[in-house]
């Protein structure tokens, strides 16, 4: 009989606690940065938009308006 692991539930992290999980993941190798939580927020935008993702979607998918994509995510040339 094959056994298997025990379910694990999902844990749902307050933010104060994922903001200090990743904060001390960033200064172990001697990251300094102000975003925390958001760090992945521009380069996954970028990643998206260099395999011509639809901009609406992505906008969509961050919840963000056409001035904070446009102004801070996209910020590279016009395709």
């Amino acid at each position: 009989m094959l056994q298997t692991e025990p379910t694990r539930q999902a844990q749902k992290w307050s933010y104060s606690f994922h903001r200090e999980l990743i904060g001390k993941a960033l200064s172990s190798p001697g990251i300094r940065s102000n975003k925390k939580t958001h760090i992945n927020c521009g380069s996954s935008a970028r990643m998206a938009g260099n395999v011509c993702a639809n901009v609406d979607r992505i906008r969509r998918q961050g919840r963000w308006n056409n001035t904070t994509i446009n102004g801070a995510y996209l910020t590279n040339l016009p395709r």
